[in-house]
């Protein structure tokens, strides 16, 4: 009897597994983590995931973000993509550009041109592997998960037959997928994912918000249409971006919302900010002798770290100047600064710098010995530093970091530091004094993490009970809203707004016509008995 049972059991077991295709691009390091943490969810859940990494940016191709993966398909980058981006030293220049160029969007105006040709050029390759293709349609798939950076990446699921889709974004949100979906923009209050302003606007900063959601939009239309003409002839889905986007299950953003600003949001969009994070309580978050070691050493503490796509050891020599200055004026607090220089000397004379080109920052963040985090405010640090309840100086640098900066200042643990004063020592002296100093940075950091520990839905479970649920039921049609089929005009009620001021300029017309009328009736009437008295 019991052994029936336990056959019965492992039964309902397998009934319950399916088989995953994660389409993860080699683009950058937190694109390829996020989709990585949500593989390795769906694999201790006991499902079979497959990663299918195509390279995007030849210097990320190494990129997996994910260690429980076993079944990953590579597809080398294109031949036309590698050349355009050797001749143009895209990365290089880049990594160098971003110290000095301007924090505001209009530093990536010129970066859309040569994106969108990339994407097309990879959306191309891909349908070209038809022997690639025919194994993935043999698979048989029950879930394709991708993120809406690549618009051929849905193009693909459909082609080899993946009829569950979720999209999930490995930023706040992005312009597309949202307007796709119908969702609200709410530019009047809500900070895009490149605006440089709050959700308290004056006139000027609702400007700013709607230009850096147009320029979303803009950025979103000009890839996707490219990639729809690299479709080949043979594709029989839809060619207009919005119907490939509008059809998945779920949109996962990595937004927490008790982190973000409030937004008004659909049913497909779903919040998992915070689910690749581990923190001290959960037991997951701990650290080798050496690093324990490093943080034993003195009770101050302080991590560097500006991300992966920004390297410190490419940042002008007046700023790296100003942070050994500030190091070695504060001999009694250990610095640990990410240097990607290997066996770096710049440091040598100063014994409380450690300097690393890698370092597991999540496990230091979790360790209660770190007192400061200073950072450049990319997503996935803004998002650990918050679970982990620490201090911050948030130093943005491009791109979505400077919303992301005064999204965590506003909970009152960090303090914001413009790279501009980078080059002034007594600046970054000033800001890393302030936040250690004022015990308010220590105790907001360390109750918004109480918060996120408390939060009612964990982000992992969210997760994995949504694909769950996409596996079950697709893509439901009662999800969908009527707004992503509406024009602008009638989205916002113009139309409405511009019937109801004709019709009142008609009335007040007519209005007009009849006080006229009137006006000569009582004069002809007040008027004409004078005339013939006279």
């Amino acid at each position: 009897m019991k052994f029936s049972i336990f056959i019965l059991l492992i039964l309902a077991e397998l009934c319950s597994t399916y088989k995953v295709l994660v389409f993860n691009p080699a683009f950058g390091a937190s694109h390829s983590n996020f989709l990585g943490k949500i593989s390795d969810i769906l694999i201790d859940a006991g499902h079979e995931v497959t990663m299918f990494i195509p390279v995007f940016v030849d210097g990320k191709k190494h990129l997996v973000g994910s260690k429980k993966v076993e079944k990953i398909v590579r597809l080398d980058q294109d031949p036309r993509v590698y050349q355009m981006h050797k001749e143009g030293a895209t990365e290089e220049l880049m990594r160098k550009k971003i110290w000095t160029m301007s924090s505001d969007i209009s530093s990536m105006l010129g970066f859309v041109g040569n994106f969108s040709k990339s994407a097309a050029y990879l959306t191309e390759h891909m349908f070209q592997q038809t022997e690639l293709l025919e194994q993935l349609r043999q698979e048989k798939f029950d879930l394709g998960i991708t993120e809406s950076l690549l618009l051929g990446a849905f193009a693909l699921f459909d082609e080899i037959g993946i009829k569950s889709v979720i999209n999930a974004d490995s930023t706040l949100y992005m312009s597309g997928i949202k307007n796709a979906l119908g969702e609200p923009a709410a530019i009047a209050y809500y900070p895009g994912l490149f605006s440089p302003v709050n959700d308290k606007m004056d006139f000027l900063g609702r400007i700013k918000n709607l230009f850096g959601y147009q320029f979303g939009m803009w950025f979103s239309t000009l890839k996707y249409d490219a990639e729809v003409a690299a479709f080949p002839k043979s594709y029989k889905g839809p060619r207009e971006w919005k119907k490939q986007l509008d059809r998945v299950a779920f949109n996962f953003v990595n937004s927490n919302q008790y982190i973000d600003y409030a937004s008004p949001t659909l049913p497909k969009t779903v919040f998992v900010g915070g689910m690749q994070v581990n923190t001290k309580k959960s037991g997951k978050a701990t650290l080798s002798k050496e690093w324990d070691d490093v943080l034993g050493k003195q009770k101050t503490n302080v991590l560097v770290s500006f991300g992966s796509n920004a390297f410190s050891s490419d940042m002008p020599d007046k700023f790296k100047s100003s942070f050994l200055e500030v190091f070695a004026s504060m001999p009694d607090t250990t610095f640990i600064w990410k240097y990607e220089e290997e066996n770096a000397t710049l440091a040598d004379h100063l014994p409380n710098v450690k300097l690393t080109t890698w370092m597991p920052q999540n496990d230091i963040l979790a360790d209660d010995r770190l007192t400061l985090f200073i950072t450049h405010g990319g997503l996935g640090s803004s998002v650990e530093l918050a679970y982990q309840g620490k201090p911050a100086v948030v130093i943005p640098l491009m791109a979505d970091q400077p919303r992301n900066a005064h999204m965590l200042t506003r909970h009152g643990g960090a303090l914001q530091l413009d790279k501009e004063l980078l080059e002034k020592p007594e600046e970054i002296r000033k800001a890393i004094q302030t936040v250690l100093t004022n015990p308010d940075y220590k105790k907001n950091a360390e109750r918004l993490a109480k918060i996120l520990e408390d939060q009612p839905q964990k982000p992992k479970d969210v997760v994995l009970k949504h694909c769950d649920f996409a596996v079950q039921f697709g893509a439901l049609e009662t999800l969908n809203s009527e707004g992503r089929h509406l024009n602008t005009f009638q989205y916002y009620s113009l139309d409405i707004a511009l019937a109801f001021i004709a019709v009142l300029l008609i009335v007040l017309f007519v209005l007009h016509l009849i006080i006229k009328f009137v006006f000569r009736q009582l004069k002809r009437i007040f008027l004409s008995p004078k005339k013939k008295l006279d």
